[in-house]
């Protein structure tokens, strides 16, 4: 199974106010009231501003759309390392943009739950971050295999194509299943009561090991086995958390896979530029969730790949493969 990404409450999809805005943006067809100020949270599955990617966005055609988005420099969590934007970033505003048209052009009312089935995306290694505001990003987004129901999207294949300055810097797809609230309480029965129980954290395995800006970011604890950790999440993590969340949340296990495969090759060197995650069933709270990580074999050369794995209760949670460039000697 999946996992999912949800909405903190349950609303209509169209918002008559922001509705009346988008209507008097200005003649480019920008699709929000203001170029810099991010989109209604609610779009985008986000409780907090400064997490929010998105800006505005606007209709090319019946399943084509270009979305606007803003790749943060000085973000407390996404934050740039050696020059080189957050490995999951990228993943991050394929989550945020596949949400944000679901809800604003294929009438998916808040309140209703994404079953993300898998992130897929490959970033231009030679794009580095510059100047001192946030990289602006146009994205091109192709919607196929798109399933509807009852008027409202059931599920499709996003596919993304991101631009800086009319270079492409990455590309990646998305494929994603909307499920209504009564859906979802039968799927998870007495587990979508459940949270993320408060109490002390296992021991962290050093930050400069996984690429995280704090230890309170990192999301591996040392099992004593090569390769093997535990995933830790502080409760309270304003970006990896959400507290409305009955498991742990997708953004987590992305970046525990990350930090798996720099843990596991040595920290510095490991910079993914290629990252395809399958999600199969929900990491539950409370359970202990093993991730490992191993070499192997890569088909590009002077590159190192990396496999990294999520087991909980002797169940596969999740699969990553990740792709990074060999350091020049």
């Amino acid at each position: 199974m999946s996992d999912t990404l949800q909405a903190s409450r349950t609303v209509p999809a169209t918002n008559r106010r922001w509705t009346q805005q988008v209507q008097e943006s200005p003649a480019d067809g920008r699709r929000a009231s203001d170029a810099t100020a991010p989109v209604p949270h609610e779009f985008v599955h986000r409780p907090m501003g400064e997490d929010i990617l998105i800006t505005s966005w606007r209709r090319l055609g019946n399943d084509h759309f270009s979305v606007i988005a803003q790749w943060p420099h000085n973000h407390p969590y996404f934050t740039p390392n050696r020059g080189r934007h957050h490995p999951i970033l990228a993943g991050e505003t394929i989550r945020q943009a596949g949400l944000l048209v679901s809800h604003t052009e294929f009438s998916v009312p808040l309140g209703h739950h994404f079953i993300l089935n898998d992130i897929v995306y490959t970033t231009d290694p030679e794009h580095r971050v510059t100047g001192s505001g946030p990289t602006p990003v146009t994205i091109d987004v192709v919607c196929s295999q798109t399933r509807m129901r009852a008027g409202a999207l059931a599920g499709s294949r996003f596919g993304m194509t991101f631009r800086t300055g009319g270079r492409i810097v990455a590309t990646g797809h998305s494929h994603v299943s909307v499920t209504a609230p009564a859906v979802y309480r039968r799927i998870r029965g007495e587990r979508i009561t459940a949270r993320r129980l408060p109490g002390p954290l296992p021991a962290p395995v050093p930050a400069e090991l996984t690429g995280s800006a704090d230890e309170s970011d990192v999301l591996l604890s040392p099992t004593g086995r090569p390769g093997r950790w535990l995933l830790r999440v502080a409760p309270d993590h304003p970006t990896v958390v959400n507290p409305t969340n009955d498991h742990v949340p997708g953004l987590s296990l992305l970046d525990a896979a990350q930090q798996a495969a720099r843990a596991l090759t040595g920290g510095t060197g490991f910079v993914p530029y290629a990252f395809g995650t399958e999600f199969h069933r929900y990491a539950e709270h409370g359970l202990p969730c093993l991730i490992e990580a191993r070499r192997r074999a890569s088909a590009v050369p002077g590159t190192t790949m990396v496999q990294v794995t999520g087991v909980q209760d002797g169940e596969p949670v999740f699969t990553s493969n990740l792709t990074s460039f060999d350091p020049l000697p």
